[in-house]
């Protein structure tokens, strides 16, 4: 299977994006930017969803 079929790899990718998020807005970053990356996890979270339900 490969990386881009896994679940586990939209999970990680989830975490981080997350995480970017969180560090946005603690910096102050712009509204946009933190949204960017809060939309990317949601993204991510349910590609690894639709995947683990087949």
């Amino acid at each position: 299977m490969s990386r881009h079929d896994d679940a586990s790899y939209f999970e990680a990718r989830a975490k981080e994006e997350i995480r970017k998020a969180s560090e946005a807005k603690q910096r102050g970053d712009n509204g946009a930017m933190i949204a960017v990356h809060a939309e990317l996890a949601v993204r991510y979270q349910a590609k690894a969803l639709q995947l683990q339900r087949g």
